[in-house]
């Protein structure tokens, strides 16, 4: 670890000093050597800080914890990126409180290319799944330097941070902890392979634990992180909410997938889309188109939320394939959890998601509330 690197990290570290005060700190100063350099009646006078703040920063490189987190560092093999390291993210650095220091796991600078957030619910359905996973596949297969931004978190986070690894695309996961301790622990291995073939993050110091109120203060970072950010499937007081207002308030592009109105689990994407502070994602180049980004002409088969009018006359007057006619057919006595449905029509969950969507959207099937299928 560098010198500088180490003042920044025993800045972080004082007890007391947020980011704003290390903004006004820094502006008094002009630069973190000088200020950890000063004595404390200095930085009192300089900066307006109690006297005993300003004892905590003039000793900040002397004391155990600066020597713990020091050491924990070291050992995990973390990198730091203070925010006047020219590796800090561009687009992170423009949100009204950037974190002054971030801990990272994995590649390390960040990729270039166009970041996303992806987020909802973590209690998803089968819809908000499948929604997320093709999502995420045609923006990979549309964008070669699609970085995909999310939280680690159980749901839709770690299906967004799932695909975008089977799709070869970069990914980031910023986390509500510090990085000792990965949560959820169910994610643990998946965290190794986005250090891997992407980065974890997070400003919280190593051992620090993911307690509720760093959650919000993670989702700044997420939305911080991105041009845009596309919740999936959201209920009306789904942490994801949070990440959508923050981006918002960044000023950058927030947009949502509609659900069915009847469930829960869409309450809060599809108010996102009525109060228009979202716009609605049909498919992969509603997203490209209103960030800008080049991209090859809409396959059809990407119209997998809402077919045009032909398309949806199509598939009224057409016959069901055999697979469609079995799956139909095995949901006439009782709705069935998808799990059920594979092991009964031996087909793989993979190729059956995919059924059960174009079925739901031509009307042959819903889903019902506890995330089973049957006939309308």
């Amino acid at each position: 670890m560098n010198p500088r690197d180490e003042d920044w990290l025993a800045l972080t570290l004082v007890e007391d000093v947020g980011q704003k005060t290390i903004r006004r700190l820094l502006d008094a100063f002009g630069g973190i050597v000088p200020l950890l350099a000063a004595a404390p009646d200095q930085i009192c006078r300089a900066s307006g800080v109690r006297p005993e703040i300003a004892a905590r920063i003039s000793r900040a490189r002397n004391v155990q914890a600066f020597q713990t987190e020091k050491r924990l560092v070291g050992e995990r093999g973390i990198s730091l990126i203070s925010i006047e390291d020219e590796r800090y993210p561009d687009l992170l650095r423009q949100i009204a409180v950037p974190p002054p220091l971030l801990y990272c796991r994995g590649e390390v600078p960040f990729p270039a290319g166009v970041y996303l957030a992806v987020v909802g619910t973590r209690r998803c359905t089968q819809y908000g799944k499948t929604a997320t996973r093709r999502l995420v596949a045609d923006l990979a297969a549309l964008v070669p330097d699609l970085v995909i931004v999310s939280g680690l978190a159980r749901g839709i986070d770690t299906v967004a941070h799932e695909q975008a690894l089977a799709s070869g695309a970069k990914t980031i996961a910023v986390l509500a902890g510090g990085l000792c301790d990965i949560y959820p622990p169910e994610n643990r291995e998946l965290a190794e392979r986005i250090a891997d073939q992407g980065t974890l993050v997070t400003e919280f110091p190593m051992a620090v634990p993911p307690l509720a109120k760093n959650f919000p203060i993670r989702n700044r970072v997420i939305s911080g992180f991105s041009a845009g950010t596309v919740v999936t499937e959201a209920g009306e007081k789904s942490g994801a909410l949070i990440t959508a207002g923050f981006a918002l308030h960044h000023n950058r592009e927030v947009f949502a997938v509609p659900g069915n109105i009847d469930l829960p689990h869409h309450a809060g994407t599809n108010r996102l889309i009525q109060r228009n502070q979202a716009k609605l994602v049909r498919d992969a180049t509603d997203i490209l188109d209103e960030l800008a980004i080049a991209h090859p002409p809409r396959p059809m088969q990407l119209d997998w939320l809402s077919p045009t009018d032909g398309e949806a006359a199509a598939v009224g007057a057409a016959p069901l394939s055999e697979d469609k006619r079995k799956v139909v057919e095995m949901l006439r006595d009782a709705p069935l959890h998808p799990d059920d449905l594979s092991e009964a029509v031996a087909m793989p969950v993979e190729k059956l998601l995919s059924l059960l969507l174009e079925l739901e959207l031509s009307g042959e099937i819903c889903q019902t509330s506890d995330n089973q299928y049957g006939i309308p």
